[in-house]
């Protein structure tokens, strides 16, 4: 283990696959070579973009708890100790190639979503465009095309290998031993809570459920459901309506307006999504607001750039959440980036949102979910 520069870099042996090894980085920030990677994978790696675009572009977006963790493969170490990653072979673009995974990982930040994955196995098992996002839960439950059951090729399980390498260090993060002390000691020390993963794609949750990982249901899922799944939906900013600058296209009595302090409470009272409040007051935000000055509907973009939205009982069927989320997209993507890319998180049988997603361009692409990981059930520490 070597540490530059805040960057601390692992060779981890690979017990599954002897023959090659694992090379994990540890850092505050993203390398370039990484946001390479993350850019070349779009839109399947938005979620874990955008969360590294808002700790570098917006004020508070990193804490000094933030690790960034990169795991690619390499071959196996020569005799001089080195060990060099087939993955740095480039495509020709100047973007190394071959499977990887990475994570933003701030544990500072519960009860809300500690940590962001992405694995390069997503592209190839996003579950292509659904109607639904009951057809993206049936086709990722246990035993179909992307579920837990079936049979995965080798290059799929390298994939995995990353991922558990990922948790694996973010066991010694949960132990405290990312300053230095030994992962050995993190792997002794006293059990560490679970932590809480976002947007988990389902082809990862069930891969890590296969290897033995043990995943926990997040508060707030029903006692008679075994899982809460979301549709994750893409837009384009070209594709969306656009609103006026002014009130056009707003009900009479009703204005845009920014997000004030005093809206948060009423913002977090509407959702049993737990969000604090320092966090809302840093995302981008928009409201509908009344002549009496009180929020009709509001939204905002979250910290991975996923939309937000809620309209007052009083205000609904006056297509409101249109208005406002074409507004706040068209003008706030920009914010993180300019490629161009929407994202919402659907639940499952949430048809008003599902609809409210079709009639601004959206598709429905793959299938994730939120779960409480334990860390002590995904290897030793490194």
């Amino acid at each position: 283990m070597t540490a530059i520069n805040n960057t601390t870099t692992i060779q981890v042996d690979n017990t599954n696959r002897p023959n090659t090894t694992i090379l994990l980085q540890d850092t505050p920030t993203p390398s370039p070579a990484l946001l390479a990677r993350l850019t070349s994978h779009l839109p399947y790696s938005l979620p874990l973009l955008r969360r590294l675009q808002f700790a570098d572009k917006f004020k508070g977006g990193r804490t000094d708890e933030t690790h960034v963790l990169y795991a690619r493969l390499g071959r196996h170490p020569g005799v001089d100790g080195s060990a060099s990653g087939d993955d740095h072979d480039g495509n020709g673009d100047g973007v190394e190639t071959g499977h990887f995974a990475a994570a933003y990982v701030d544990l500072s930040q519960g009860p809300e979503t500690q940590v962001w994955v992405y694995s390069s196995l997503e592209p190839d098992a996003a579950g292509g465009d659904r109607d639904s996002s009951d057809e993206l839960y049936s086709w990722a439950k246990p035993g179909s095309e992307g579920g837990e059951g079936r049979v995965r090729s080798a290059l799929e399980e390298e994939a995995l290998d990353l991922v558990l390498a990922l948790f694996r260090r973010i066991r010694t993060i949960a132990a405290g031993g990312a300053g230095g002390s030994s992962p050995a000691n993190a792997t002794s020390a006293p059990s560490p809570a679970p932590v809480l993963a976002g947007t988990v794609h389902e082809v990862l949750r069930h891969g890590l459920l296969a290897r033995g990982v043990r995943l926990l249901k997040p508060s707030g899922i029903i006692a008679e459901r075994d899982w809460e799944v979301c549709g994750k939906w893409l837009f384009r900013v070209e594709d969306i309506p656009t609103v006026a600058k002014d009130n056009h296209g707003l009900p009479e009595g009703m204005r845009w307006d920014r997000v004030r302090p005093s809206d948060i409470d009423v913002a977090r009272s509407r959702t049993n999504i737990k969000r604090r409040v320092e966090t809302m007051l840093k995302l981008p935000g928009m409201v509908v607001r009344l002549e009496n000055e009180a929020p009709a509907a509001w939204a905002f973009l979250g910290l991975d750039g996923s939309l937000m939205v809620h309209v007052e009982e009083a205000y609904r069927q006056l297509g409101l959440a249109r208005l406002l989320v074409s507004k706040l997209m068209v003008e706030h993507i920009a914010d993180f980036s300019d490629d161009g890319w929407g994202t919402a998180d659907v639940f499952t049988g949430n048809y008003q949102s599902q609809g409210l997603c079709r009639k601004i361009g959206g598709k429905n692409t793959w299938a994730l979910s939120w779960a409480l990981v334990d860390v002590t059930t995904v290897g030793d520490a490194v």
